[in-house]
């Protein structure tokens, strides 16, 4: 008897090591599973149509529910970033209406940081490198006919670097060694790859048609973006390649705009924004197949709901 009450007590000690773990990651207060099924957390700009009110950064799980303001800041905030420990974001800051700036604060909602001083610029789309330590993102010259250009810079807004390529929207690599973008050196807008110092630029799309916000897969197998494959820029659509640019295929086929796209964590989805109606957009999720498109969030009048990012794992 005494034995096999041993046996049970070792049972129960190992169930509680494996099944909890040893090493637990922290949940957080919206964590749910990254299954492929509609799990996962998004944050996304919540963003007032009318009225004196800042555009404001919310988070929410993947089915739509448990959805909360995840920063109440004075100035406002949109085209944001985790980072790779989902401690921290990164974010448009709209300080003026001649000058973005590139903030960070923690996920908490607290510590609002700005990064990026110079005035006159647009500083936009910041994302996050890999291992945390840098951000790469898009200065805007509205002066210059909207000019744009990729800088890098530390996490903590040191050692700000414009690396000699004139492109938008950059995205790291999941391994860290190149940048993706999008560029218009040519005729419309193309998405290009280079390495983090500008060398080693390298044309994937060469279209008649615009492409726009590509991104890699987390295995760097796949490249999701969006196109107006009509010229219309009312009628965006979502498309997906390898990520050497063969094998496109369009995700998306209406007559509203899809854009905006985004992985999730373990690469089964996408999110993105709609246009629904007239100047509101709302939050989407589709399998990286294109089926199974289902609607994440439903804003209140006046409101519209843009630029969805998963929260990473960790």
């Amino acid at each position: 008897m005494q034995r096999e009450m041993d046996k049970y007590f070792i049972g129960l000690i190992l169930f509680t090591l494996i099944g909890f773990g040893c090493d637990k990651k922290p949940t957080g207060p919206d964590r749910v599973p990254l299954d492929g099924r509609g799990g996962g957390v998004i944050a996304y700009c919540y963003q007032p149509l009318t009225g004196n009110f800042n555009h404001q950064i919310y988070i929410m799980n993947a089915d739509g529910s448990g959805n909360q303001k995840l920063i109440d800041a004075d100035i406002g905030l949109n085209h944001h970033d985790w980072s790779p420990d989902a401690r921290q974001l990164a974010a448009v800051g709209y300080v003026n209406q001649s000058t973005w700036s590139i903030y960070v604060f923690d996920a908490e909602g607290t510590n609002l940081t700005r990064l990026t001083t110079t005035t006159n610029v647009n500083d936009s789309e910041p994302h996050w490198s890999p291992d945390g330590t840098q951000i790469v993102f898009t200065r805007i010259y509205p002066n210059q006919n909207d000019r744009t250009e990729i800088w890098i810079m530390n996490a903590n807004g040191s050692s700000q670097a414009y690396i000699g390529v004139e492109g938008f929207a950059a995205k790291w690599s999941p391994d860290g060694t190149r940048l993706i973008y999008q560029s218009s050196m040519g005729a419309g807008s193309d998405i290009y790859t280079c390495h983090t110092d500008g060398s080693d630029m390298q044309q994937l799309t060469d279209t008649v048609i615009d492409e726009w916000f590509p991104i890699w897969s987390p295995d760097m197998t796949q490249i999701a973006f969006n196109a107006y494959p009509t010229g219309d820029y009312d009628t965006s659509e979502i498309f997906i390649m390898n990520a050497d640019g063969t094998n496109r295929r369009q995700l998306t086929d209406n007559t509203v705009s899809d854009g905006y796209p985004r992985f999730s964590p373990d690469g089964l989805l996408l999110a993105f924004t709609r246009s629904v109606s007239a100047q509101k957009w709302e939050v989407f999720v589709l399998n990286v197949d294109g089926t199974d498109v289902r609607r994440v969030t439903n804003s209140p009048l006046g409101i519209t709901a843009i630029n969805a990012v998963w929260r990473p794992e960790y």
